[in-house]
């Protein structure tokens, strides 16, 4: 950010490497642009390192085997860690409404230190991760995250229009700015070989934590019943603690996908040799993959739910589907393979849309919202 000063940014984020949710790979990718520029110190669980603060890890009681798949775990925060670092800080910014967040945003507020909260946790996520459905249960975690994080910070990082609307729907009191999680220059589009198809396999992906929430049996389902099915090749990108569900439910395909955890450079890859990507999710803050895919080139065809914000990045009706239907997603999926062509010249169009994305942007919006926050002045009271 031209002219602008070296800032002392305290991060507080549960879980900062290894991590497999959007909202610890958004923190490790904003953490390290930021520290180009400025004094960043990560206040995190997990090894020591340079810029780095650790503090002990733990996991809820019966959930430990899902949070550890997941790659998730609690911070405990220590008072005496966090109060040395946030009277030196010209900001603190919280990634998280757990433990560790509410502890740091609290202390924040008595030493006046300016307080910045990213709106990455979305309730019904974390009760569908687990099999839960429950409208009273998901209001609740809402109350408990705003008056615990959000309601307390001078400014809410909302990582889509859609993620504020849920914020101010539950109550939301403080000021909140949309920032998108961005698409970085990793995620690009490359040579590829013929149009989608071409007389052959035509590729298809999904990418996501295998998890409950990710919808991977309406995903299989709607290819099974796909009249393309035999010449879908399906990559299945991800790790989590549903691979035994998923592999289940890509039991009665007829071609056998492959379903693997990929590192980002080979995910890009390909992601950018796919035709198409599936995201059958129904509960997104943004969407990250779906970006990702766009950024590629590669189209998407993406749930129509309500409680998903990844909606907005389908290029017209033709590629949203209704969610948890695998009969509409065959029918989308059949209309889209049929013409290839087609396909193939939306590709243009998700370069386009995810252009409007881009990561470096995305970064210079947060620190223009940093100096804002710190200019206001700290400590005022809600």
């Amino acid at each position: 950010m031209s002219g602008s000063r070296r800032l002392r940014i305290a991060f507080a984020v549960d879980v900062f490497d290894g991590g497999r949710n959007g909202g610890t790979v958004s923190a490790r990718r904003f953490a390290e642009a930021l520290a180009a520029r400025h004094d960043v110190t990560v206040i995190t669980t997990g090894a020591a390192g340079p810029g780095r603060v650790t503090l002990p890890a733990i996991t809820l009681p019966g959930f430990g085997r899902v949070m550890r798949e997941n790659g998730f775990a609690f911070a405990v925060p220590r008072r005496a860690v966090l109060e040395p670092l946030l009277r030196e800080a010209d900001l603190l910014h919280v990634q998280f409404p757990f433990w560790l967040g509410m502890r740091a945003a609290a202390l924040a507020r008595r030493l006046g230190t300016p307080l910045v909260a990213g709106f990455h946790v979305q309730p019904e996520n974390m009760l569908r991760n687990v099999g839960v459905r429950s409208a009273p249960l998901a209001a609740a975690a809402y109350r408990l995250f705003r008056r615990g994080l959000f309601d307390r910070a001078d400014a809410v990082v909302c990582p889509s229009e859609f993620a504020r609307e849920e914020l101010r729907r539950h109550g939301l009191r403080a000021p909140a700015e949309v920032i998108s999680n961005g698409v970085t220059g990793r995620f690009r589009p490359l040579p590829r070989d013929g149009v989608a198809g071409g007389g052959g396999p035509f590729r298809v992906a999904v990418v996501g934590r295998l998890a409950r929430e990710k919808r991977h049996d309406v995903i299989a389902e709607g290819i099974r019943r796909s009249r393309f099915a035999g010449r879908i090749r399906l990559v299945i990108a991800g790790r989590g603690p549903d691979r035994e569900r998923v592999e289940c439910a890509c039991a009665r395909l007829p071609v056998r996908p492959e379903i693997a955890f990929l590192e980002e450079e080979e995910l890009a890859r390909m992601l950018a040799s796919a035709d198409l990507l599936i995201h059958a999710s129904e509960v997104e803050l943004e969407g990250m993959a779906v970006l990702e895919a766009l950024g590629c080139g590669t189209p998407a065809l993406v749930a129509d739910a309500p409680a998903s914000a990844a909606r907005q990045f389908a290029l017209s009706p033709a590629f949203l589907f209704r969610a948890g239907d695998p009969g509409d997603l065959a029918r989308k999926l059949d209309a889209l393979l049929a013409r290839p062509a087609e396909l193939e010249a939306a590709r243009a169009g998700a370069l386009d849309l995810a252009a409007r994305f881009g990561f470096e942007e995305q970064v210079r919006r947060l620190e223009a919202l940093y100096e804002r926050v710190i200019g206001i002045g700290a400590g005022h009271d809600r």
